[in-house]
């Protein structure tokens, strides 16, 4: 790869996609000293975090003719935009992943890099995925041994007091979110305003303009000195003032992923169809607080009504909250939280993001960690030794219960095989069809959402067939 052309990265999202690339850059320029790493994406966000991203050139959408008459050693679209795609058809680059599309008009859509299929075949199909936005970033283009590598800085309040928060007394209450199903109603915030007030600390409403109504509500219902400062900085600003917080309770939001990159510790508030394992708090130590229901972290609600927002406890989150300001991490530990689950950030043996329950275990995520050890083995392409396929045997037995499961789960794997082989020997093309992968069991669905992506995106060429029949294939024999 020519290190003297630049890396162009295509990230035209929102706020909290381009802090979530940051890790990508500095991965990027670890690896490849002295390219130079170029970035399209929105003026107003790119503009106003400037001065936190790591080394990188900023461009708008409207540069893409002076893009295009240049030529790059890696092209990276990190956007599910069309005009990203299409820009990304334009240029001319040594290497590609994500997603293009070439000028005519019945261009279909291509995707390039296993990892980058596997984050579009999780849409509506993310139940079991535990791998973070951050991490899928990089996956195509970062060996894991230099992710174990990073240094990821305690949270910054920590490191300076040894441990030990709650100097200043000043929270940060950020009560905005994109949608309204993502965040705390007024009640909430005013309920656990008071209750902060209540141990001595100093609660501050923050948000943007959109949010101060919200946050006047609060006020209102809480009859008590807050400040509400939603909508009073830039971004610029607002990542000054929230580096001065002791501790900032958010939801998923942009702001919270400014936070965890500035080192201020974090309560993740993660309610509404959001799944904290893709998009929570991605430095380590960090901690996130959700409802213990079936159906968290989903990727759109389809119930009749936001369970896991009706009634969060304000009581509850404000009680993680002063333990966090008094540096008892300990106690955190064997914190009862009825009807709640909390997380702690970490990174895992390979370093990439896990969160880690801070009671018992969580029972229900021995499915989701299969899958994880599973596409790390069969797309990452890690060593396939016997202590690597005993670990994952051993991560299988989650899937033979309740009875009956593991044989269900073998005859629908027996069938996808016999698919593979018929398009294999060209006498059959139908797991390249639409959404088929929705009339198998939901265990199976990440596995057959994968292959059908993989098909669909290759045309069913037989490297895509045979890397197909390779996944089917480790699937059976650790089940079996």
């Amino acid at each position: 790869m020519n290190q003297e052309k630049p890396i162009l990265i295509l990230q035209m999202q929102r706020m909290g996609d381009l802090v979530l690339s940051y890790p990508l850059f500095g991965w990027l320029a670890s690896a490849l000293p002295g390219a130079p790493i170029w970035v399209v994406g929105e003026r107003l966000f790119f503009e106003g975090l400037v001065d936190i991203s790591p080394p990188a050139t900023y461009f708008e959408y409207s540069a893409a003719k002076l893009l295009q008459s240049r030529s790059y050693s890696l092209l990276i679209n990190l956007s599910h935009r069309r005009e990203a795609a299409l820009l990304a058809g334009s240029l001319a680059s040594e290497r590609r992943v994500g997603p293009r599309l070439g000028p005519e008009q019945a261009a279909a859509l291509h995707l390039e890099g296993n990892w980058q299929l596997y984050r579009a075949s999780i849409a509506q199909n993310n139940r079991h995925n535990l791998f973070h936005w951050a991490d899928l970033n990089a996956l195509d283009l970062i060996p894991l041994r230099q992710m174990r590598r990073t240094n990821w800085p305690l949270p910054e309040a920590q490191t300076k007091r040894g441990g030990q928060l709650g100097q200043s007394r000043r929270i940060g209450l950020f009560v905005g979110a994109s949608e309204a199903d993502k965040r705390p109603d007024p009640p909430f915030w005013a309920s656990l305003a008071e209750k902060l007030l209540k141990l001595g600390f100093r609660p501050v409403f923050l948000g943007g303009k959109g949010d101060h109504e919200l946050a006047s509500r609060a006020a209102d219902i809480l009859k008590a000195p807050a400040l509400n400062l939603c909508g009073k900085f830039s971004i610029k600003e607002l990542c000054l003032f929230i580096k001065e917080m002791e501790l900032l309770v958010v939801p998923d939001t942009g702001p919270m992923h400014i936070a965890a990159w500035l080192g201020v510790p974090v309560l993740n508030l993660s309610l509404g169809p959001v799944n904290a394992w893709e998009t929570g708090p991605f430095a380590p130590n960090q901690y996130v607080m959700r409802r213990k229901l079936s159906c968290v972290g989903c990727w759109q609600c389809g119930q009749a009504r936001v369970w896991c927002k009706e009634n969060f406890s304000a009581e509850r989150a404000a009680e993680v909250a002063a333990l966090l300001l008094a540096g008892r991490h300990d106690a955190l530990a064997g914190l009862s939280l009825p009807g709640y689950e909390l997380y702690q950030t970490r990174r895992d043996e390979n370093g990439l993001f896990d969160m880690r329950p801070t009671t018992a275990n969580a029972p229900h995520l021995a499915r989701s960690r299969f899958w994880k050890l599973f596409f790390l083995l069969g797309l990452k392409k890690l060593p396939r030794d016997a202590a690597s396929l005993q670990k994952l045997a051993e991560a299988a037995q989650s899937l033979r219960e309740p009875q009956g499961l593991e044989k269900m789960l073998r005859r629908h794997t027996g069938a996808l095989l016999l698919q593979v082989g018929r398009s294999l020997r060209g006498q059959s093309n139908s797991l390249a069809g639409d959404d088929s992968w929705q009339n198998l069991p939901p265990l199976l669905r990440p596995l057959s959402s994968f292959i059908q992506m993989k098909l669909q995106n290759e045309n069913s060429s037989r490297p895509a067939l045979l890397e197909s029949l390779a996944l089917l294939e480790l699937f059976e024999n650790v089940v079996s």
